[in-house]
């Protein structure tokens, strides 16, 4: 009996581990600042002067992201559409963001006063080659 006890003790210990950990990695909708890059240049696009570079990528068949400000974290935007008129600019959006997979779905968004961040000039000409 001790051993059944024990067992489903265990089990129940595991699916509440489970449990906090997939609703952990799915957020709740928020606001997040960040700039609007390209897949190619990721974290190296998110600053000013991206916006003729993203844009180029965006052509050659490269999907839009969005870069947090502050962790500097990619994440693949499901909904591309919503923040494509954005590239290269910084803004805060509004949505559920999916740590585990790295995306994150955009609801609303709102430009931002850019600050005077520059992108990485080294190795932007050679991205594009």
């Amino acid at each position: 009996m001790k051993k059944l006890m024990a067992g489903c003790s265990l089990m129940l210990a595991v699916a509440a581990l489970v449990l906090m950990v997939s609703t952990t990695s799915v957020a709740k909708d928020t606001w997040t600042k960040g700039w609007v890059s390209d897949s190619k240049c990721g974290a190296k696009g998110a600053g000013t002067g991206h916006v003729d570079c993203g844009n180029k990528c965006l052509k050659d068949g490269e999907k839009v992201v969005f870069v947090d400000e502050y962790s500097h974290k990619v994440f693949n935007v499901d909904n591309p559409d919503a923040l494509k008129d954005q590239m290269g600019h910084r803004v805060a959006v509004e949505g559920p963001i999916d740590s585990a997979a790295g995306t994150i779905h955009v609801d609303k968004v709102n430009a931002l006063p850019e600050k005077n961040k520059k992108p990485a000039e080294a190795g932007m000409s050679a991205m594009h080659q």
